[in-house]
């Protein structure tokens, strides 16, 4: 009688796994934009997902890991949706208490994220050339994502209405400052276990939030 052995079903990669190997070959930079990209997805369900390649100067620093070393001088912006707010400006939040609005009623709006890792230098002047070339990256994207159910009150669409009319106003004045976005850090140092956190970072001085 012969002997059989059971055979194992190797398990299928995880989503990540096969995103990563998609790209071939891939940088540290390139891998770290797409595991945030993964995780942005995945974890925190943000939607219309997309990559920009940006120039920027190269780090002023010296002192950084041997990965991470590179006489590239463009980075990978990731962009997506999320399902909620992520930052309102302490002004714009007292402007929509006294107006009656809650960020519930808001549409989700565009944010752009900067794909970085521990131990990866950065410096003012990449930081400053990315928002310089912000406006231009996202000129024609869908800015706003759709709300999770419309209003049929029409005292609170004209609410809205006059919220995004005075939003438009405020841009060139920035009175609600000036342009944000998310700093993404990937920890993968020693014992690092790849967790993704993030940092809002403003252009300029940011006003304190009163509580």
């Amino acid at each position: 009688m012969a002997n059989t052995q059971p055979t194992t079903k190797r398990p299928e990669p995880s989503a990540l796994s096969a995103l990563t190997s998609s790209a071939t070959p891939q940088s540290a930079e390139s891998a770290t934009s797409t595991q945030v990209l993964h995780n942005l997805q995945h974890q925190h369900l943000w939607t219309s997902l997309l990559t920009h390649s940006i120039a920027t100067p190269p780090p002023s620093s010296t002192k950084i890991q041997p990965q991470f070393q590179s006489q590239s001088q463009t980075i990978t912006l990731v962009s997506g949706i999320p399902p909620h707010r992520v930052y309102t400006h302490p002004d714009e939040q007292l402007w929509m208490l006294e107006n009656g609005i809650r960020e519930d009623d808001l549409r989700p709006e565009r944010m752009f994220v900067i794909p970085t890792a521990h131990g990866q230098a950065w410096s003012l002047g990449a930081m400053a050339a990315v928002f310089d070339e912000l406006p231009g990256v996202a000129g024609g994207l869908v800015e706003y994502g759709r709300g999770e159910k419309g209003t049929e009150d029409d005292e609170m669409s004209r609410k809205l209405a006059r919220y995004y009319e005075k939003r438009e106003a405020v841009r060139e004045s920035k009175e609600w400052g000036s342009e944000r976005l998310l700093l993404a850090m990937v920890d993968r140092g020693m014992g690092g276990d790849g967790t993704v956190a993030y940092y809002v970072v403003q252009e300029g001085e940011v006003k304190p939030r009163q509580n």
